[in-house]
């Protein structure tokens, strides 16, 4: 019997040794090849960016790489993510500033697509660009209703692996900047609106999206009437849907797509150096007469309420030498009643006041 428990004691000291080996050779094995520092780097997005990161919502964008991540905002409020294998391409970049004192947006266009679900934002992506895996969203938030008072928040991301072709990639990119701007407010003091998920993310309006005048139902809808398209030689729009976005365009093309007139708002640190150049430019239209004077630069503008700030509304004629279209055949006072129904539907889904001359 003694001899039982000998052997039987014998085998369980070996069995618990080589158990113990095992553990630490396993241990040895996962530190050695990056697994711990791909575990540590994966466990400090939950707390990146101050903890306002959407951690989860990074980690399905990339799908798996290994990422390496800021503890918290910089000094000039940004916060990255990036590959931690160097010869991944791999990054995102948050930034996120008070409206107040923003004197300019940079990378934004009126041609980009709005999020809509309660969101003022857009996706800049164009898919017939050279580099398919970069992309950017925006957001401007209020932080109650005085005007001027709010946030805006950007990301910009390149995937490293697959492309923004994906709508799964753009939500997921929307999700991280929505996400995240939700923690960044609330901790920050900003009462913003939260919006709704957004599952469906359109890319940026090119001339490819071209379509009959007739046929408008976004940004350039009731803009111009059938006569007055036919008598300024005006056969197409190029034209964004009409939820609220940082900057809105609507475009009116002649033959051959060329573009005759634009109209675009601007809302909020997208307008502001605009309005400056505007200013400036009529001081000096003032100072001239003739036929140098500018008969065609209109403008409005509206307060808003939060990050709207003031916006403006504009129009500028691009084209009058295209087929079919002369300078003589716009009639400037219905130019400016264009720009008149243009301005007062972007005000109106803002939440501005009315918009006037500016």
């Amino acid at each position: 019997m003694s001899d039982v428990r000998f052997w039987r004691r014998r085998w369980v000291r070996r069995t618990m040794a080589w158990t113990v080996t095992t553990a630490v050779l396993a241990g040895a094995f996962f530190w050695l090849s990056g697994g711990y520092e791909s575990w540590r780097n994966d466990r400090a997005l939950d707390t990146a960016c101050d903890g306002d990161l959407a951690a989860g919502a990074v980690r399905e964008l990339f799908g798996g790489i290994s990422l390496t991540s800021s503890s918290g905002w910089t000094d000039r409020r940004s916060c990255t993510v990036s590959a931690a294998d160097y010869g991944t391409d791999a990054s995102l970049v948050l930034w996120a500033r008070e409206t107040r004192g923003l004197v300019t947006l940079e990378s934004i266009g009126g041609f980009d697509a709005p999020l809509g679900h309660n969101w003022t934002g857009s996706f800049r992506f164009d898919p017939d660009g050279k580099r398919g895996d970069e992309a950017r969203a925006i957001l401007l938030l209020n932080c109650g209703e005085r005007s001027g008072h709010g946030r805006v928040m950007t990301a910009d991301a390149e995937l490293g692996r697959g492309s923004f072709d994906d709508p799964v990639a753009r939500a997921r990119l929307v999700a991280v900047l929505t996400e995240t701007a939700t923690a960044y407010t609330r901790r920050t003091g900003c009462a913003a609106p939260v919006g709704g998920r957004v599952k469906n993310v359109g890319v940026t309006t090119t001339s490819r999206d071209d379509k009959p005048v007739a046929a408008a139902t976004g940004s350039c809808a009731g803009v111009v009437d059938g006569k007055t398209a036919a008598r300024w030689g005006v056969r197409t729009v190029t034209e964004i849907s009409t939820e609220p976005a940082p900057m809105e365009s609507c475009a009116l093309g002649g033959l051959r797509g060329a573009r005759l007139h634009e109209f675009t708002a601007s809302y909020g640190p997208a307008a502001w150096l605009d309005i400056f150049r505007l200013d400036e430019r009529r001081d000096s239209t003032r100072a001239r007469t003739g036929p140098n004077a500018s008969n065609d630069d209109y403008a409005l503008t509206a307060r808003c309420p939060g990050a709207g700030g003031t916006a403006l509304f504009q129009v500028e004629t691009l084209r009058d030498d295209a087929p079919g279209h002369t300078a003589l055949a716009v009639d400037h006072r219905e130019l400016r009643a264009a720009l008149q129904r243009f301005a007062e539907r972007s005000a109106k889904n803002h939440g501005c006041e009315a918009p006037r001359p500016g």
